[in-house]
């Protein structure tokens, strides 16, 4: 518990806008109970209020009953629904909670939670009951940011890595480090206290020992942050280049929709189009862009400098030939600007014919991955997306057995905290008073309690920054 329990009780509708089967509202909160009461009857032409709560109370957790919704103040039934009541401490935010079934109708659920403010509930904060599992000790801090990762994921990778930090794994590791830490810091502290006692400094080569290991455990967490903000976000993927060769035909084949423009006149794309995109489960951010060629169009000229900067900044490049046709010089340009260990190589139309120049490219690009296809026919599409598929197995790795960082907030603060501990280890360097050495690493305690929220590690502010960006009802 890091604060005490609020003594009021939110209510906040848990379900999607819009017309469905079923909608949801929560109520959380000392008093949950007692404001169903007021609105709820098992039987639809009863009054009595008293009964129906007396029954209320005494029902056991995770029970649901069926009843009749009524305005509390008129009386006048809103629909027929489902309750279930579940007790505390065994609830999402360890209060008292109740969650109200009804039709999915926009009004019918609106009126649901009017209902339930009317009876002395108020409308919860976005994030609050997440926020209230965080206060009462049932999540830590990056737990309830993996609560709200699950809810976007849109890939395979996205949801399990999710599902790995909601279970634990980032905590366990973060705490690892940091007991780690407090141990040395305690150490360090008792040969400054305790000198009097016999109890010394700490060996400067044990110290700096322990330091090395502590900062290569805080490094290995840092580096994870990349694959954590590619599995979030997406991996830019960009499909490269000549005009004409086909690029914008096979962003659309990808896509299964058409969403850039195909034209036979070079020059059509002149601006970089973005669309999200699942392949073997790996969530990608598909970019076409215009054709590289030398041109003296202004606007083109434009489209293609942003085009070699997507180039460069990609994490996975597509480049496209048009394999019906000899190479021209601006494809071996392109060919040697790119990198073999982020590079598909692409030979596009071959329904028209056998790529001609496809030797001479695997002998400039030897062992890079190579596939033919047809971007307006669909041949060859499986089996490049297969190979997209092991190309960023193999590039970002199994994400299992490891904790993977993928928030920004957390990355920043095992910079600081890596900052701090280089710090430390330069005072040991020096031969500093190990007072100086205590300094930075409490600080850098203090950023690793940040992460998973150890009481007094955590501003107000960090904490409402985090919850605001949730929806309301989570």
């Amino acid at each position: 518990m890091t604060d005490p329990a609020p003594s009021d009780t939110i209510c906040a509708i848990a379900t999607p806008l819009g017309i469905g089967a079923i909608g949801i509202v929560r109520l959380s909160g000392p008093h949950a109970i007692g404001a169903l009461g007021r609105c709820f009857s098992f039987n639809p032409l009863s009054s009595n209020l008293d009964s129906t709560y007396h029954r209320l109370v005494q029902a056991g957790s995770h029970t649901v009953h069926h009843g009749w919704f009524f305005d509390p103040t008129t009386r006048e039934p809103i629909d027929e629904v489902l309750v279930t009541v579940m007790r505390a401490p065994h609830t999402y935010t360890r209060e008292e909670t109740v969650e109200i079934s009804g039709h999915g109708g926009p009004r019918v659920i609106a009126r649901i939670l009017e209902a339930c403010l009317s009876a002395g509930t108020r409308l919860a904060e976005p994030g609050e009951f997440t926020k209230r599992a965080f206060m009462n000790g049932r999540l830590d801090l990056t737990q309830a940011e993996a609560v709200m990762a699950l809810i976007h994921a849109e890939s395979e990778a996205a949801h399990r890595l999710a599902l790995r930090q909601l279970s634990g794994d980032i905590a366990s590791s973060v705490r690892a480090v940091r007991n780690s830490l407090v141990q040395l810091l305690a150490e360090c502290e008792a040969g400054l206290d305790f000198v009097e006692q016999g109890i010394g400094a700490l060996p400067k080569d044990e110290l700096r020992r322990r330091l090395d290991q502590i900062l290569e455990d805080v490094t290995t967490l840092i580096a994870s942050a990349q694959t954590g903000a590619q599995l979030r976000e997406g991996i830019s993927t960009v499909i490269a280049g000549r005009p004409n060769v086909g690029k914008s035909s096979l962003f659309n084949m990808l896509l299964g929709h058409d969403r850039a423009i195909v034209t036979p006149f070079p020059g059509t794309t002149r601006d970089r189009l973005e669309e999200p995109l699942t392949i073997n489960g790996f969530p990608l951010r598909l970019v076409d862009i215009a054709g590289l060629r030398n041109s003296v169009d202004p606007i083109e000229q434009e489209g293609i400098h942003r085009a070699a900067q997507a180039i460069d900044e990609a994490e996975l490049l597509l480049l496209v030939f048009d394999g019906s046709e000899r190479l021209q010089p601006d494809d071996w340009t392109l060919l040697a600007r790119v990198k073999p260990d982020r590079t598909i190589l692409i030979f596009n139309k071959v329904d028209l014919g056998a790529p001609q120049d496809e030797p001479a490219v695997t002998a400039q690009a030897p062992g890079w991955p190579t596939i033919r296809l047809s971007a307006t026919q669909g041949i060859g599409i499986d089996r490049l997306k297969n190979e997209i598929g092991e190309l960023l197995t193999k590039r970002i790795g199994s994400i299992d057995g490891r904790a993977i960082i993928s928030v920004a907030r957390q990355r920043q603060a095992l910079e600081s905290t890596a900052e701090s501990l280089l710090r430390a280890a330069s005072a040991s360097a020096a031969e500093l008073s190990h007072e100086f050495i205590a300094a930075d690493l409490n600080e850098a305690a203090k950023q690793l309690g940040s992460i998973i929220g150890v009481e007094g590690s955590f501003t107000e502010e960090l904490i409402n920054n985090i919850f605001k960006e949730f929806c309301i009802g989570k």
